[in-house]
């Protein structure tokens, strides 16, 4: 591996196969989430699906002063034969004040649908269409709709809470639908509701959140006495000392039935909820600041990265942060393009360059990653008398990259020698 001073970055390069067509992972174009919960019409249960879209993901054009932007949403819930059910459609139309809020990563727009539905297996898609350039991206989804009505205790899907608001006669939930949170929180609250027979005397909740390898790393316990049928639970986790990562809350509602003969454990439910542990500033595919650090060797000197390596790890980010500041395309914006960039092309190597080590390491991830797509990908699976080849040509540079499959298990390796790397990095 080398040691790059630069990475080259050309919005004009295409890749002509779809395949090499980069993905941007600091901002998606937009979140969605689906929450189950009992419906006062009987024998149905209710869906409530939630879009936010970061302005980032928009195009905004000015008008006058400001900056204006409209898209389209459209909420689809089909069987799990993909056959649609419902379908509802939304017209949203958005103004900034200025262009750093246009682009703005952190400024959304929260968009929610009810559904009354049986209970079921669903398939649930949400499309987006920016009317200014016509661009339509969406996400599907299958989810599972609770029987709320023949059990005598369950409990709703867990929500999480970005904020709340309380006055004397309600309780406003700002929920948080990309399920990101960052790490300089305390706390995250939740949102789920219970619901049950008045010969419920109580629920036991036992709150618990797993790593992806399935560690307990926190666990809680409440008690409730239960005196109605619905009740709304608000309760918090410490998520002080949790790293960036991803994570699986778990909520187990263990309810005790009043009998004649003393108080019996009814039916064990529970419910589960993904969410994300972010460091603030970074884009998204960044969960692991130590491998992002290892991940900069293709645009900064060896001793700079040493440095940044040897440093305490609360010196750590601010080294990272500054080394990204300093090249900043835009400075007088939140958004880092270039870091954004870089990284989306560091996941895209790992999804899919890796064979025997992580794809970024890999000679086709270095080269994707200095570079960026090819313009044109000639691929030589099966050729007379020699290995598997692909070849990468980038018409700007004047350069082609010949990868060697010298195996047979798809372990391509790069032909050019390094000072073909060093003079397409020059120009």
């Amino acid at each position: 591996m080398i040691a790059a001073s630069a990475i080259c970055i050309n919005a004009e390069v295409k890749a002509q196969d779809d395949e090499f067509m980069p993905e941007m992972v600091g901002v998606p174009n937009f979140y969605f989430d689906a929450i189950s919960l009992a419906s006062t019409d009987p024998g149905m249960s209710r869906l409530d699906l939630y879009a936010e879209v970061p302005y980032s993901a928009l195009h905004f054009y000015k008008l006058n002063d400001s900056f204006h932007s409209n898209y389209d949403l459209t909420f689809s819930v089909s069987d799990s034969l993909e056959l649609l059910i419902d379908e509802k459609w939304v017209s949203e139309s958005l103004d900034a004040k200025n262009y750093s809020e246009s682009v703005s990563t952190h400024i959304s727009n929260l968009t929610q649908r009810s559904f009354s539905l049986h209970p079921g297996s669903y398939v649930i898609e949400v499309r987006l269409k920016d009317n200014e350039t016509q661009k339509i991206t969406h996400q599907k989804r299958r989810v599972v709709v609770r029987d709320y009505s023949t059990p005598q205790f369950n409990m709703s899907d867990i929500m999480l809470v970005s904020r709340l608001s309380r006055d004397s006669a309600k309780v406003t939930i700002f929920p948080n639908i990309s399920g990101i949170v960052s790490n300089e929180r305390d706390t995250l609250t939740l949102f789920f509701e219970a619901y049950g027979s008045l010969a419920i005397d109580s629920v036991r909740f036992v709150l618990s959140v797993r790593n992806l390898g399935g560690m307990i790393m926190l666990s809680d316990t409440m008690m409730q006495q239960f005196k109605t049928t619905r009740k709304t639970n608000f309760p918090t986790i410490q998520v002080t000392h949790l790293v960036a990562g991803d994570y699986l809350l778990q909520i187990k509602a263990v309810p005790y039935v009043a009998t004649d003969t003393g108080i019996s454990r009814d039916t064990i439910i529970s419910s589960v909820k993904p969410f994300s542990i972010r460091m603030k500033g970074l884009p998204f595919s960044i969960n692991d600041l130590k491998k992002a650090i290892d991940q900069l060797q293709y645009i900064i000197d060896s001793d700079s990265l040493d440095a940044i390596r040897a440093a305490p790890s609360d010196r750590q980010r601010d080294l990272f942060m500054s080394f990204w500041k300093k090249k900043d395309p835009t400075p007088n914006t939140e958004r880092n393009e270039l870091m954004e960039e870089y990284y989306s092309r560091v996941q895209y190597a790992n999804k899919h360059f890796g064979r025997f080590t992580e794809g970024w390491k890999s000679d086709m991830g270095m080269v994707y990653i200095i570079f960026g797509a090819p313009n044109n990908v000639e691929s030589q699976p099966f050729p007379v008398d020699s290995k598997p080849r692909e070849i990468w040509t980038y018409y700007e540079l004047n350069q082609q990259f010949v990868f060697v499959d010298l195996t047979g298990f798809g372990d391509y390796r790069l032909q050019n020698s390094l000072w073909d790397l060093y003079r397409a990095r020059s120009r």
